[in-house]
């Protein structure tokens, strides 16, 4: 069965403030490539060739950005106001038709294979299919009840959580929720919860199957999430350093990749990490779980687990950043050793005081 997929990129992004006062979500870089890449890329491993992606509008260099995507029919559509899921699946009816599809919340990132989900679905002809996945917090997530493989309910972020089953943000829909979702009133939070949706297909008595997900799955909207999506995807990188890379008493360890005209002298690099196009490091120590955005300085610096977007610099004598992301343009200096960690914006600049000694604190 062939079926079109439906991607949600839309939303304000509030858990990933202040990145997101100046660009969408699903640009945001993890392992050195915008969100929204490493989504198609996991789509069209599995076959799909048309994308509808549901943007916000004030939204003009990612809709260009997709529409160029040269693998993929992909279709725009605006979401005119953050309504909810439901609402933005609405939005989407006329590219959806009256045709099977999956829905995928573009702030999930995954390596499970979705072959089984899609052969049960094509095979089994339910009203819908969530994809689950087992966590420690469910009371973080929409948490589904399952008898046998059958979804008999599903709450959304429930204080007594019935399960540890989370609905992992990747559902297959037969053509029966637009009429779930035309019955909608706005939730306590004024949105068109997905979640009723498919609570009416249950009451409808309509089939709505469960299917657990096998690998990794990580929400990737909040900033603890978006460097943990970025540990795991640096963590299946291949090394490849570009012949036209400048290295000069560069040490490196684990899986390494440099990009073009980067140039690096007195580095100790630590992989899973990325270093981008035209950057320029020295004296620095990288890594591990690190991605360094195009046009990059660093000087003086150690970095762990961070996500440094393009054009930052950030200098030292010393300056150490960890669990760290900071915005394009943006310029972090220290005058003294000083450990660090930050989520800047876009074009800040910081200076890093050194350490003072608390007052309980003996110096000499």
């Amino acid at each position: 069965m062939q079926v079109k997929a439906l991607v949600l990129f839309a939303g304000r992004g509030s858990r990933l403030r202040p990145l997101t006062h100046t660009r969408a979500k699903a640009a945001l870089p993890v392992a050195g490539r915008p969100i929204w890449q490493h989504v198609f890329d996991y789509l069209a491993r599995f076959g799909f060739e048309e994308i509808g992606v549901v943007v916000s509008p004030g939204q003009p260099e990612l809709e260009e950005a997709v529409r160029q995507w040269p693998h993929l029919r992909v279709h725009v559509i605006q979401q005119a106001e953050p309504r909810g899921i439901a609402h933005a699946v609405a939005t989407a009816r006329p590219f959806l038709s009256d045709e099977p599809f999956l829905l995928y919340l573009g702030d999930n990132l995954t390596d499970a294979d979705l072959t089984p989900a899609l052969r049960r679905f094509a095979e089994a002809s339910p009203a819908a299919l969530l994809t689950l996945k087992r966590v420690a917090d469910p009371s973080a997530f929409g948490v589904a009840s399952l008898q046998g493989e059958r979804v008999v309910g599903v709450v959304e972020k429930p204080a007594d959580p019935p399960s540890d089953l989370a609905v992992a943000g990747i559902y297959l829909f037969s053509p029966a929720v637009h009429a779930a979702i035309e019955g909608l009133r706005p939730s306590a939070r004024g949105e068109l919860e997905i979640t009723d949706a498919i609570g009416g297909l249950i009451a409808a008595g309509q089939l709505v199957l469960g299917h657990t997900l096998t690998g990794w799955w990580q929400d990737a909207g909040s900033v603890t999430g978006l460097l943990e999506a970025n540990a795991r995807l640096l963590a299946a990188l291949p090394t490849r350093i570009d012949r036209t890379a400048v290295l000069e008493e560069v040490s490196i360890e684990g899986p390494v990749q440099i990009g073009p005209r980067a140039v690096l002298r007195g580095v100790r690099l630590r992989g899973p990490l990325v270093i981008g196009a035209d950057c320029r490091v020295v004296g620095s120590e990288i890594g591990p779980l690190t991605s360094v955005g195009d046009g990059v300085t660093l000087e003086g610096v150690r970095l762990v687990n961070s996500v440094l977007l393009p054009g930052c610099r950030l200098e030292g004598p010393a300056l150490h950043l960890a669990d760290s992301v900071v915005g394009a343009g943006a310029q972090v200096w220290t005058r003294a050793e000083s450990p660090a960690a930050l989520v800047l914006g876009d074009d800040a600049h910081l200076l890093v005081p050194p350490q003072q000694p608390q007052p309980w604190e003996v110096t000499r």
